[in-house]
Parts: structure tokens; C-alpha cells; sequence
């Protein structure tokens, strides 16, 4: 089901007291020095949310998988992904399943009645298709599955930040 149509995700006008910031890489850095994991829910993974994020305005056409268009937008909104495994040159025998992610901190200035007021997030591609995690920072690799409300949340607002161009300065192109 498409995140937009799920009767449990936020609408997007809900989302109007939400800051969303990439974390620095330095910040990534430290932690990993200092022993702790970075863990992930993958939204678009879990079978009892059921949900995927439609890029276009037809879920059948041929925009809809085309993972380019958000990386794009967020390299433009925020540079290269800041994970350090995941730069442009490194080693990436590794990888299994993504190519780009993008940590961010959440800051909700709502009521904390519904949401915490700060959270991590991660945006990437995962089997070549959009998705956004919840993220923590954890002593260890553990499972971590996030209360539905904040995971239907996370994965709104992973595709409001790339639904909409941005004014490419090139000829006022649009992306």
C-alpha cells in the first residue's frame, strides 16, 4: 500500500513541527570510536506495516521505482551521504543490499503525546527501491522494531523531503 493511502501514516500538513537534519559525519564518527552501532527498522520491510513510497503520482509508471530521482534531490538538498562505508571510492565488497544512506536527526516540536521528541532516521535504497528506516544507537547489533506510529511517520517524512523538485540552478531546470 502506498505510505500516502495508509490509514495509519500522518497526512503530510501534520508534519509542519518536524526538523529534519543530517547528523555530521564527525558526530557518525565518534560514536562508532566510542563502540556504539547504529541499528535500523527498514519500513519498507515490514510485514505488518505493508507500505511503499510512490515516487510519482502513478504507482504504475515508470517513475515510481526510479531510486535516481531521490538521491538526486538529496544530494542536492545535503550534499554526499555522510556514512563513511557508503563514500564514493571505498571498498564496497561489502555491500549487500544499499548504495547511499543518509542519516538524519528528527526533532519533533509537537505534542509528545504522539511522537518522541527526537529521533534518528536513516534514508537509502533498499533492493534498488526507496526506503527510510528509524534508527538507534545501540552497545551492540541487535533486532530493533519501532513503534508503528513513529515508523509510518519516518517513512512520510522520508518522501516529503524527496517528492518535491528543487530549482536546479542550471536553466532553471527542475528535478
Amino acid at each position: 500500500m502506498d505510505i500516502r493511502n495508509h490509514p495509519d501514516a500522518p497526512d503530510f500538513e501534520e508534519l509542519q513541527d518536524v526538523l529534519i537534519e543530517p547528523v555530521p559525519r564527525k558526530e557518525i564518527e565518534d560514536r562508532r570510536n566510542d563502540g556504539d552501532v547504529l541499528v535500523e527498522d527498514n519500513v519498507r520491510e515490514r510485514e505488518d506495516l505493508n507500505v511503499v513510497a510512490y515516487l510519482g503520482s502513478d504507482p504504475t509508471a515508470a517513475e515510481t521505482d526510479n531510486i535516481g530521482v531521490p538521491l538526486y534531490r538529496l544530494v542536492q538538498l545535503f550534499g554526499t551521504p555522510q556514512l563513511p562505508e557508503l563514500q564514493a571510492g571505498e571498498d564496497i565488497s561489502d555491500r549487500q543490499d544499499a548504495t547511499f544512506k543518509y542519516l538524519f536527526r528528527v526533532t519533533h516540536k509537537g505534542s509528545p503525546d504522539e511522537l518522541p521528541t527526537m529521533w534518528l532516521m536513516t534514508i537509502h535504497d533498499s533492493h534498488v527501491r526507496f526506503a527510510a528506516s528509524v534508527a538507534d544507537w545501540r552497545d551492540e547489533e541487535t533486532a530493533f522494531t519501532a513503534d508503528s506510529k513513529l515508523a509510518l511517520t519516518t517513512y512520510t517524512l522520508a518522501l516529503q523531503l524527496v517528492l518535491e523538485p528543487v530549482e536546479c540552478v542550471y536553466e532553471g531546470l527542475r528535478f
